[in-house]
């Protein structure tokens, strides 16, 4: 029994929680530069107007990414949920000390919000854009994997 309660202990202390960064403690320049930075991706889905993005703006994972790649994720997401109206900051999570990136949360608003309602963008230290992805939006943060 003994053992039983240490082992759940142990469990419940080692549960990762991740640390939400304060909004007033980020420059308004940074708050707008990740979210022109969203909106711009999720624009091109309307207009089908992709752009190659560039390693001066993001990493070079994301610079790879292709045209073709970038279609077939708008047409995914369109087809889920129309097209793109607007996004809202919900939170900002820190995860530098496993990635040096901060996690913007955003509650994304779409013709049906059927599927997809949370986008989130990575940016590193450093300034560049290190992912965008779009999901299900739960309260509680979950790291993708």
């Amino acid at each position: 029994m003994r053992l039983l309660c240490i082992c759940f202990l142990l469990f419940v202390s080692c549960k990762t929680t991740y640390r939400r960064i304060d909004e007033n403690s980020i420059t308004e320049a940074e708050k707008q530069k990740v979210y022109n930075f969203g909106k711009r991706i999720l624009e091109s889905c309307k207009t089908r107007q992709f752009i190659q993005l560039s390693e001066r703006e993001v990493t070079q994972g994301l610079a790879k990414l292709s045209l073709d790649e970038m279609q077939h994720a708008c047409d995914v997401l369109d087809d889920r949920n129309g097209k793109f109206i607007n996004m809202t900051l919900i939170e900002v999570v820190d995860d530098t000390y496993v990635n040096n990136t901060k996690i913007y949360r955003y509650k994304a608003n779409f013709e049906r919000n059927d599927f997809v309602n949370e986008v989130r963008i990575w940016l590193k230290n450093d300034g560049k854009f290190a992912g965008i992805i779009w999901r299900e939006c739960k309260d509680e943060y979950i790291p993708y994997k």
